[in-house]
Parts: C-alpha cells; structure tokens; sequence
C-alpha cells in the first residue's frame, strides 16, 4: 500500500461519521468541535504541513485526494479540511519567523483566509503595515485562530497573517448549500502588521517565497 493509499483510507474510515454528523454540521453552520478532533488525530491535517513544525511536509494533491473522500461523508467537512490543510501548507510560503510564530503554541494550528482584496485598505508603514477592512467567505473561522487575507500593498496583491485577537467575525452566514462551512465575514481595524508576516503574491508565483 503506498503512502497516498493509506491516507485516503484514514479519510475512508472517517466517512460513516461524517455522515452521521451531516445534520448536525448544517444545525450548527459550522463544523463540529469532534470532527475537527477527529482530523487532528488521524494526522490528515498534517499532509502538506512542514516537516520541522510536525507535518509530513508532502505535496498538495495529496490534500485534495484526501478531501475528495472526507466530501463523501459530508460536503462541509471534506470543504474545510482542504482549506485548513491547504494554509499549512501556504503557511510554509511565509518567512521562518512568521511560521515559528504561527507553530508556536501547536502543531495542530488552523487559519482560514478570505482572498477578496477589495474590502483592504492596506497603508506601509516603518516595519510593515496598517491594515483595516472588511472580508467575506472565510470558511470555518470559528475554529481559527489565524487568517490569511489578501490586500493591495504599494507593491502589488499581498498574502497578508493576522492573528484572532486582531481580527472579529461577523456572522452572516445563512446559506442552502455548504452551511456547515460557517463561512463568515471578518473585519479587520487598523492592525499593525509586521512585515515578516507579509508575502507578496507574485513572489508565490515565482516560487521565490521567503519560505
């Protein structure tokens, strides 16, 4: 059995209870504090994490064979276990500060992310940024205790770490399909910004990240 064999059966035996916890996930609009748990202790979460910070440091696709199984039990579930798990392996983009900072309390770390740009005001200032605005469908926030948020900086599109404390949710998120991702909006008020949490987008493009 290979390597990716064994980690879409760990999501395998996962489905049965996804599935029973469907209803429950659409009840609460968010995913249940047990399924996440769940993918913690089967390590799925920790497919493309870094090897240094307690990952299994793989590629991506991975991740997405993964979710594709977990979706069988549950759409939610299976939509935000490929975003949490997808950011750790983003999170390996960012500087080597900015990940021991991010890694420091836990392994088990999670950050959602909201990709508009349009609600931003991003503003340089000595040593980074001031950002202030207004994102929306940041999947699973609840259980997040950072977010990657997208801004337009002097240089162009930047990949943009915020801590919890720094951020708050609003809940406006009443919706027919994918209702347990709890996808919500989050509003940001003129948080300074370190630049080493900071990662241009082109630089990820170029695959010339800090990280």
């Amino acid at each position: 059995m290979t390597l990716r064999e064994e980690l879409v059966g760990k999501a395998a035996e996962l489905v049965p209870v996804l599935w029973e916890r469907a209803a429950k996930t659409e009840q609460l609009r968010r995913i249940p504090q047990e399924t996440v748990e769940d993918f913690h202790a089967s390590g799925l979460m920790r497919i493309a994490q870094p090897k240094r910070f307690g990952g299994l440091g793989l590629d991506f696709d991975h991740v997405l064979d993964v979710a594709a199984e977990l979706a069988r039990g549950c759409g939610s579930a299976g939509w935000c276990y490929a975003i949490w798990a997808s950011h750790n392996w983003l999170m390996g983009m960012f500087s080597e500060q900015a990940q021991v900072e991010y890694w420091a309390q836990s392994a088990n770390t999670l950050s959602s992310t909201s990709f508009n740009p349009k609600g931003a005001q991003v503003t340089q200032t000595e040593g980074g940024y001031r950002l202030s605005g207004h994102w929306d469908f940041s999947s699973d926030c609840d259980e997040a205790s950072w977010v990657i948020l997208h801004g337009n900086g002097p240089q162009g599109l930047l990949y943009i770490l915020v801590p919890k404390q720094e951020y708050r949710i609003e809940d406006t998120w009443f919706v027919a399909g994918l209702r347990g991702t709890g996808s919500k909006d989050l509003v940001v008020d003129n948080a300074f910004v370190p630049e080493y949490r900071v990662v241009p987008a082109v630089e990820l493009q170029d695959a010339n990240s800090p990280g």
